[in-house]
């Protein structure tokens, strides 16, 4: 089984970004199969941040909700019945006395949302409406036409009139959409307007409507909306300045004040920022009010202040005669106030456009790549929390550049990405971390202390750390049961197994609870190290603390394992077996520690010359005591573990020699010394894992 460091962190990063490269590939793969599958949506989301926007600013005065300068005239019921009008159509001498109405009350400019592309049956009617609109000299008339389904690619219909067009440049790649059939007005009205516009709606597959064209290509020029044909007057563009940038945006210069840029789409439309719901944002004033008010003599005078300066939409109202849309904000909305809304967009610059292909990349790639560094960081409960918070993030974000900036990022793609990307990361995270953790501690679970496995379940990525070979100072242990190989040529295998069950239990918890690694049981040997799992860093001083704090957690050890044989010998002779006393070594030096085995079999243990001594300093030990290394002595006894007066020794080490700064901790000395108590793990857990490798003990090293 290999475990190499650098590999298999670069295989891990490898997976997680390849995790995420495929979380954000999904999306768009299934635009590629059914572009038009999740569009509505898409829509839907747009929707909801017209619904969740504040109400868009229609005027400069902060005191004044409606605008002060775009209202709307409807024809309404009450009209038609209080006033004998009767049913529609009315008499255009109606319409004709509206225009003159608003003409002389000072109206800017009037946009009939009414279509006259048939004469009357009186033609008294159409002289009258004809004059009035001469007279009044601020009428825009609407025009219908029908799309061509080619675009500007097929053959463009004739316009009567030339100079209600635009004679504007395109360039770039796009399309502008094309007229297949005009339905003319009245030849009097197309004299004497001021202007003409179409009031062709796109609506969408839904049947909201969300976008319009502000232009469409007929032969000789461009017809425009309604609405951009009045904004074009009343910001007194110079029509030679109007260019097209095919799918990107319409650009005209105003005589005064800078150039002004709308965004279009690629079929040449453009988002209709709609300020709020109808009646909300707009004046509604019904024909009946305005009839009314002309009945009253004392407020003959005041009407005019009503619409002096103000640019009027006149639509029709009554029952079963108008038109109505679906919008953002409702499905029964009078198309009317559209006009509005698109002057009100237009003349106060508040366009909306969709994100770029820079900004589309971003919205799509950024979210899933601050999940992935968070699976990189953390484990499954950061890639967890880290999608709720970067969701959240990501739908607030939405709104806000909506609100602010005018901006409809896209929501599914990304939202569809992001929901992707944690079950990968997390599939990706199992493959090459959490399975190498389960084989970890499978292998050496048993051995390691508390507090290395715990580190390692929060963070894997520390497996490789503690596998890499490496050089370090460590606190290596040794403990041996004395006269324990006489023992086994008299006693049974069954009481043996029973002893060194006992015995390994008992020491193992103790060892693990201060913090030792085990190493190997070596028949009825123990062998562990101390320090091992602590993150290197922080300085010498830093690394001068860790390894004594560790060299006194390896002789608190020691000593809690000598008072441990006093209970387990009443033990053992209350059931009628022989008491056994063990020895103990320890030494603290450099070593090399890590997986050192093959990829057959695992061995992560410490070895060196230090390692040897420890071993020696445990033969040499006298049973029931400790024999200690100098350093290993001032390190505990900086800790307070031992005293300070103990005397320095001389013991000859076998294949050493002569070793004069030893430190012996005698039985007598160890029963008097007080142990601080250890934080003991979960010790029914320990036991298991313990039991199953009491059978695999290996022979002590020579």
């Amino acid at each position: 089984m290999q475990f190499p460091h650098r590999g298999w962190q670069g295989s891990y990063i490898a997976a997680l970004l390849a995790g995420g490269a495929i979380a954000i590939a999904l999306p768009l793969l299934l635009n590629l199969v059914s572009p038009t599958l999740l569009e509505p949506v898409e829509l839907w989301t747009v929707d909801l941040r017209f619904q969740h926007r504040p109400p868009l600013p229609v005027t400069d005065d902060p005191s004044q909700d409606p605008s002060s300068t775009l209202v709307a005239f409807d024809y309404d019921d009450r009209a038609a019945y209080d006033y004998g009008l009767g049913r529609w159509p009315w008499d255009r001498r109606i319409h004709a006395h509206a225009l003159d109405l608003l003409s002389k009350s000072g109206a800017r400019a009037v946009l009939v949302d009414l279509l006259f592309d048939y004469a009357a049956s009186n033609p008294a009617e159409d002289k009258a409406l004809v004059e009035a609109t001469r007279q009044a000299g601020i009428v825009f008339y609407p025009i219908a036409l029908r799309p061509a389904p080619t675009g500007e690619n097929g053959e463009l219909v004739q316009f009567p009139s030339r100079r209600h067009l635009l004679q504007a440049e395109a360039q770039g790649f796009g399309e502008i959409p094309a007229a297949a059939d005009v339905t003319l007005l009245l030849p009097g009205l197309i004299e004497s307007a001021r202007g003409l516009g179409h009031t062709q709606r796109t609506a969408d597959r839904d049947g909201v409507l969300r976008r319009v064209p502000l232009l469409y290509a007929v032969k000789g020029g461009f017809l425009p909306s309604l609405a951009l044909a009045a904004a074009l007057r009343q910001l007194d563009v110079d029509t030679t300045s109007v260019r097209i940038e095919r799918g990107r945006t319409i650009r005209f210069k105003p005589r005064k004040g800078p150039e002004m840029v709308i965004p279009i789409d690629q079929q040449g439309r453009t988002w209709i920022n709609y300020a709020g719901p109808w009646g909300a944002s707009f004046h509604h004033y019904p024909y009946s009010w305005v009839l009314d008010q002309l009945q009253l003599e004392r407020s003959k005078a005041s009407l005019p202040d009503r619409f002096k300066g103000k640019t009027v939409v006149l639509s029709n109202l009554t029952t079963g005669s108008g038109s109505r849309v679906a919008t953002p904000f409702e499905g029964d909305f009078p198309s009317g106030e559209v006009h509005l809304h698109v002057l009100n967009m237009i003349l106060r610059q508040q366009f909306l456009r969709e994100a770029t292909g820079a900004e589309s990349a971003l919205c799509l790639g950024g979210p899933v790549l601050l999940l992935t560094g968070a699976a990189l960081a953390g484990g499954p409960w950061l890639v967890l929390v880290g999608f709720i918070a970067v969701l959240v993030g990501y739908l607030v974000s939405l709104q806000q550049v909506f609100n602010h900036a005018g901006v409809i990022l896209p929501a599914v793609n990304p939202i569809l990405a992001l929901t992707f990307a944690p079950i990968l990361l997390l599939v990706g995270r199992f493959l090459f971390v959490d399975r190498e953790r389960v084989r970890f501690q499978s292998v050496l679970g048993g051995f390691l202390p508390p507090q290395t496995i715990r580190a390692i379940q929060q963070n894997p990525q520390t497996i490789p750390r503690l596998l890499a070979g490496r050089t370090r100072e460590l606190t290596i242990f040794f403990a041996d049961l004395k006269g324990f190989s006489a023992f086994c040529k008299r006693a049974d295998p069954l009481q043996i197994q029973r002893i060194l069950r006992d015995y390994l239990t008992a020491m193992t918890l103790i060892l693990r609870s201060y913090g030792g690694t085990l190493d190997k049981y070596m028949g009825d040997g123990i062998m562990a190290f101390f320090g091992d799992a602590e993150a290197e860093g922080g300085g010498e001083e830093a690394e001068e603390k860790r390894v004594e704090r560790n060299a006194a957690n390896a002789v608190r050890a020691g000593l809690a394992m000598q008072k441990k044989m006093t209970e387990l010998n009443l033990q053992w002779i209350s059931q009628g077996q022989e008491p056994h006393l063990i020895r103990i070594g320890i030494n603290t030096g450099f070593v090399t520690v890590g997986n050192l085995g093959t990829e057959y079999l695992w061995d992560y243990t410490v070895i060196g010359p230090e390692v040897n001594k420890a071993q020696r300093l445990e033969s040499a030990a006298e049973a029931g005591a400790l024999l200690l290394a100098r350093r290993t002595f001032a390190l505990a006894r900086n800790q307070k573990v031992l005293p300070d007066e103990l005397p320095p020794c001389t013991f000859a080490l076998k294949g050493i020699g002569e070793e004069t700064d030893l430190y012996a901790v005698p039985a007598e000395l160890v029963a008097q010394l007080e142990v601080s108590p250890p934080q003991l793990p979960e010790r029914k857990k320990i036991k298991m894992k313990i039991r199953r490798l009491i059978s695999s003990g290996k022979d002590r090293p020579a």
